[in-house]
This record gives structure tokens, C-alpha cells and sequence, in this order.
């Protein structure tokens, strides 16, 4: 660079001209071969501080060159082939934005061997290939706005604390779990779930679930339940308690068991009242019986007439013996 009244000589023998609108450091990468790249001349590795240089809107005619200077997002976000890609890659304004552009074809490697202090408006890291972040101490990420984890497609994106040995705790406000394939929830110790409030549960397929120890279901203000049909099968002891009462509405309701004392008693209770009602109906007959010899020590009637008297007490007979199979059928309920 040429020196002039504006030049500072710092007496190393390097001399930077302030009135340029930048400095650079440039190493080119010759290819082996011509033809190679377009221009056959490659970049090795490019150092620039203040606004673009001349090498910056040259590789701009080669878009192959342009992405060994910028990352992917650069160019996306001022638009590919535009030339605000390399006018705006040292800042918003192309006059006084001065930035900093560091690209390589090999490794970049960076230490600090205390700290490192980075801040910058937005950030963008786009790794082309594996990522790994690695840190001995504590890792704490924090976000004021919107935070989000994706993988790729059909990808898995696994959370492990300490490989079972933590523990994960998860604090919201609202949680919304969409799940598109299978659902699989392992524990080994165990589980507890607490509902404020409602809870809510549908399942259009088949439910299953094995207790291999005592089931305690405790429901404190009441129960409904609906269903087309049901079937509980209970191979121990099956014992109900209702301390107030229990009422059953069913159109049609079959039990058999082996030993049902409630059923017992309760039939007891109804052949007592069908011995009652039988004991009612025989005393209506033998009423009938004396308000029939009472008309036979009257009767002036007919031969004829006392024929059909006669047919009146085979009708009363028959009477008395559908009352008697009412008694049977009652003392089977």
C-alpha cells in the first residue's frame, strides 16, 4: 500500500492507508490443475477489517467462490446473486459499517485459556456436519423469547439425564403433548399423578390393564359410569360395601354364585309375603263357601237353576287353583 500524510508507520516495516475502507489479509489457494475453479484461483484463507474488498465483489461473479467467503445464511438472507451480499457483508450501510470477515478453507481453530466473552444481535451457526458441545461444568441456556428443539426427519431427539442416574423436572404452564405413532412410558418405581381439576381421557381402541397387586379406587363424591356392555371377571373375593343403599335400573339382569345370602334372605322376605297373600285368597274362598251353603238352605230355585249353581262352584274350584300356581310362581322370585 502507498504512504502518505496519512500513514501511520508503526517502524515494524507494515504500513496501513486510513484512507482505504478496509484491510486485508489475503492467501490464495492455487489449484492443480487448470480449469479447476473458474477463475483458477481459489481461497486459501482471507482476513478483512472494515467494508468489502475488491476480492469480496470479484467472487461474487463466481457463486462457487461467493460461498468460500459467506455462510449460507448471508447470502440467503440478502438474496442470493444480489449484489448486497457482498455490500452488505460488513454492516447495513455499505459507506460506514465496518465488520469483520475471517473464512478458510481449512480448520479454524480458536482457544482462550481463561475465558471468552462473545455478544452480538442475532446469531446464526450453521454446521454442515456433526456438532458436539462438550462442557465439564454446568450448561445453562436461556432464552426471552420463543425456544425451540427439532431434529431431522424421521429423527430421533433423545433428553437423557445422566443415563438414568438424574433427574429431569419439567415446569409449565400449559403442556401439550401430540404424539403421531406409539406411546411408551416405563417406570420402575412409582407413579404418581395429581388432577386439580378435571381429567379427561378418550380411547377409541381396545384398553388394557394388569394390577399384579391390590387395586384402591376411592371416589369421593360419586360415580357414573356408561357403557353398550361390560364384563368383570374377579377370580379371588370380590366384596361390595354400600352404607347407604344401592339402586340397580336394568332391563334384564342374570346372577348365579355359588352362595349368595343376601339373595336368600331376600327370597325369604318374599315367600313370607306370597304365605300372606295365599292365606288372604283362602279366606276369600271359605267366605265364598258360606255365602254358598247360606243359599243352598234358601234355595227355592229349579232343577235347571241349581245346575248352574253347580257350574259356578267348579268355576269357583278352578279359582282357588290359579291362585294356588300364583303362590308357586311368586315364591320363586
Amino acid at each position: 500500500m502507498v504512504s502518505d500524510a496519512n500513514t501511520n508507520d508503526s517502524g515494524s516495516g507494515s504500513q496501513i492507508d486510513y484512507n482505504t475502507k478496509h484491510v486485508y489479509f489475503y492467501l490464495p489457494k492455487v489449484p492443480a490443475e487448470d480449469g479447476e475453479v473458474a477463475d483458477n484461483i481459489d481461497l486459501g484463507a482471507i482476513f478483512r477489517l472494515g467494508g468489502y474488498c475488491d476480492l469480496e465483489q470479484q467472487a461474487h461473479k463466481v457463486p462457487a467462490d461467493e460461498q468460500h467467503y459467506y455462510p449460507q445464511k448471508h447470502i440467503e438472507s440478502q438474496g442470493a446473486g444480489s449484489d448486497s451480499v457482498y455490500q452488505a457483508s460488513a454492516g447495513s450501510s455499505t459507506e460506514s459499517s465496518h465488520g469483520i470477515l475471517m473464512a478458510c478453507d481449512g480448520h479454524f481453530l480458536l482457544k482462550a485459556a481463561e475465558k471468552m466473552f462473545v455478544e452480538t444481535g442475532d446469531h446464526h451457526l450453521q454446521v454442515n456436519g456433526d456438532y458436539e458441545h462438550d462442557t465439564t461444568g454446568s450448561v445453562n441456556v436461556q432464552s426471552g423469547d420463543i425456544m425451540k428443539l427439532k431434529s431431522g426427519t424421521n429423527k430421533t431427539l433423545t433428553l437423557n439425564a445422566g443415563d438414568k442416574t438424574g433427574d429431569m423436572e419439567l415446569l409449565a404452564n400449559n403442556k401439550t403433548e401430540t404424539v403421531q405413532g406409539n406411546r411408551t412410558t416405563t417406570t420402575s418405581g412409582d407413579n404418581s399423578d395429581t388432577t386439580s381439576g378435571s381429567d379427561s381421557k378418550i380411547t377409541w381402541g381396545f384398553t388394557k390393564k394388569i394390577n399384579g397387586g391390590v387395586n384402591w379406587t376411592a371416589f369421593i363424591e360419586g360415580q357414573l359410569v356408561t357403557a353398550t356392555w361390560g364384563l368383570q371377571v374377579y377370580l379371588g373375593t370380590l366384596i361390595k360395601v354400600y352404607p347407604v343403599s344401592e339402586v340397580v335400573l336394568a332391563g334384564m339382569r342374570f346372577q348365579a354364585t355359588g352362595l349368595n345370602v343376601a339373595s336368600v334372605q331376600t327370597q325369604v322376605g318374599y315367600k313370607a309375603l306370597s304365605a300372606d297373600t295365599f292365606a288372604a285368597k283362602v279366606s276369600t274362598v271359605l267366605t265364598g263357601l258360606v255365602d254358598q251353603q247360606i243359599q243352598i238352605t234358601q234355595a227355592t230355585l229349579t232343577t235347571q237353576q241349581r245346575a248352574v249353581q253347580a257350574n259356578v262352584d267348579e268355576l269357583q274350584a278352578r279359582q282357588v287353583e290359579m291362585d294356588a300356581n300364583i303362590v308357586g310362581i311368586v315364591s320363586f322370585l
